[in-house]
């Protein structure tokens, strides 16, 4: 069967593109012919159905037409040789085809179940914003709606296409990935607490930032790039030199300054961009991995560092985040601000023992999240979509 998967180009290489080359070669290895076909997440241009935009028509209201231009292009994709198309993140369902299954992680959630939250963050005119989201659902609601079936990561994720686009729960099922990093036995090694995250709005890298300054009882270590990163850098080292600085930095804008700084050795040291066995040997050696992002669609940093036998510290509004873990058993859910997370460290950092069976029971549930399961619940899903 030829297999087109439709996603946009955004030019990152994060948790989601490692997901799609694992399906490419799950379909290829079923003895299906794949094919991507992709379009750049943002257009240089300015016209949306052949409408001119102002530059100052597009700077109050960017969200909307950047994400207007990228389902006009998503709709302009000839994907006629296909049997079965495969959508992936937000745009790519506007391709025109009968058969449709969707590996369906988020919506444009600025416009979705982050409105509130971006709004409040100072990121865009409140009233401008309500406005643009509201356009954007009604233009992903005709598309989403010729979707014949859902592959869907959590609950969380499940209960956003409900709410905001009534989709029967009948039209979804799940599609659990396994880790990208994962160990081939348990770590004997539990030193320094780990966060492996990109620094973007809502991943709240700051928050683990501020909680290591209220104390882990251990190092502590942010591993991975993202946008925000030169701000988490300044926020860090005016931690460091206790200047002023705007309260609960994750629940804010990017902030008035994006000037990236070097950070002295302090209570958390921040490694950026590592290779995989940089990855691996950060994970390795991590006795508590930190989780702090907001109401996540799924936690594959999570669930590879429960694949190395290390329990997990997430928030209480971590969504798919907190779904994946039992908590007192495999890891601990706490409040989302700093006091709360330090003290839930430093009590599984005060008992190494119990922290390591807490951390065999975390391998023991990560060892479900195998890629033969998500290879099985794929062609189960491609199934359902042709049989319609």
């Amino acid at each position: 069967m030829n297999i087109t998967i439709t996603k946009p180009d955004w030019g990152i290489k994060g948790g989601f593109e490692l997901v799609i080359g694992r399906i490419v070669a799950m379909l290829e290895d079923a003895g299906h012919r794949v094919a991507v076909a992709t379009v750049p997440g943002v257009d240089s241009g300015r016209t949306i159905r052949g409408v001119a935009v102002s530059d100052e028509h597009w700077a109050r209201a960017g969200e909307f037409f950047t994400y207007a231009s990228l389902l006009e292009r998503f709709e302009r994709i000839n994907v006629a040789d296909a049997d079965l198309v495969i959508t992936t993140q937000p745009g790519s369902w506007a391709v025109d085809h009968p058969r449709k299954l969707a590996v369906f992680y988020h919506h444009q959630r600025v416009a979705y179940d982050l409105e509130g939250p971006y709004i409040e963050a100072g990121l865009g005119d409140p009233e401008v914003h309500t406005s643009a989201s509201e356009l954007i659902r009604q233009l992903d609601t005709p598309h989403l709606g010729t979707i014949s079936h859902f592959l869907v990561p959590s609950e969380t994720v499940a209960g956003r296409l409900e709410t905001f686009n009534n989709v029967d729960r009948s039209r979804m099922s799940k599609f659990l990935a396994g880790p990208h990093h994962a160990a081939a036995g348990p770590s004997n090694v539990f030193s320094d607490v780990l966060c492996v995250s990109r620094s973007e709005f809502t991943k709240r890298t700051e928050l683990f930032a501020a909680a290591a300054f209220e104390g882990f009882g251990a190092s502590a270590r942010l591993v991975g790039t993202g946008g925000r990163l030169p701000f988490v850098r300044r926020y860090v080292a005016d931690l460091m030199a206790d200047v002023p600085r705007e309260p609960e930095p994750w629940n804010a804008p990017a902030g008035t300054s994006q000037e990236s700084r070097q950070v002295a050795d302090g209570p958390v040291c921040i490694s950026g961009w590592l290779d995989d066995a940089q990855v691996a040997d950060a994970y390795r050696s991590a006795a508590v991995i930190v989780a702090p992002a907001h109401n996540e669609d799924y936690g594959l940093t999570l669930l590879e560092g429960m694949s190395y036998g290390k329990p997990v510290v997430v928030c209480s509004d971590g969504g798919g985040l907190v779904e994946m873990i039992d908590d007192g058993t495999t890891g601990v859910v706490t409040e989302p601000n700093p006091a709360a997370i330090a003290e839930a460290v430093r009590q599984l950092m005060s008992d190494l023992p119990a922290t390591r069976e807490m951390g065999s029971a975390a391998l023991r549930s990560a060892e479900r999240y195998t890629w033969q399961r998500a290879a099985s619940q794929l062609l189960d899903g491609i199934e359902r979509v042709m049989s319609c």
